[in-house]
């Protein structure tokens, strides 16, 4: 539904920038402060962060392409989206999403975080990806792992015995 409503918003940098946070997992001021030259093979890279850390996120090449062709047709000084909190935040009304407070555009990196465990992914992997210092602020997504302890069936020494 909230898909729906992006897509319907008057806003055009709206639903580019919400589907790069689900994407990725970046936060949305990273997403939508993103610049041309961060985008490059199928990655974009950030060096200025919350951590201060650089780092790299994979992102698909239809989402790059996406990306580069908003750039070419808007053109916004430079930058490739200007301000859309306030869009983002009339579709999660339209929606009729009920968010806690200060979560409105964080969502969709928990979204994205919750995901990427639910389908297989990697918990150190996802501590890159999202650039938290932190491993336990990582390790709540650890439990929406499918298999998450099945593991220690698998990869115990006495497995080979």
């Amino acid at each position: 539904m909230l898909l729906v409503e992006l897509k319907k918003s008057t806003n055009p940098h709206v639903d580019l920038v919400s589907r790069i946070c689900l994407a990725t997992g970046v936060r949305w001021s990273e997403a939508e402060q993103l610049q041309p030259q961060q985008i490059r093979q199928r990655l974009i890279q950030f060096a200025r962060t919350k951590t201060g850390k650089a780092r790299a996120v994979p992102i698909s090449q239809k989402i790059q392409d996406k990306i580069l062709a908003h750039h070419a047709e808007h053109r916004n000084m430079g930058a490739i989206f200007t301000s859309c909190t306030g869009a983002f935040k009339e579709a999660i009304e339209r929606a009729g999403i009920e968010l806690p407070l200060g979560q409105l555009t964080h969502v969709l990196r928990h979204t994205f975080a919750s995901h990427f465990m639910i389908n297989g992914g990697n918990i150190l992997t996802l501590q890159r990806i999202l650039g938290n210092q932190d491993l336990k602020t990582t390790m709540r997504y650890a439990h929406l792992a499918p298999e998450h302890l099945d593991t220690a069936r698998t990869l115990n020494p006495l497995m080979t015995c």
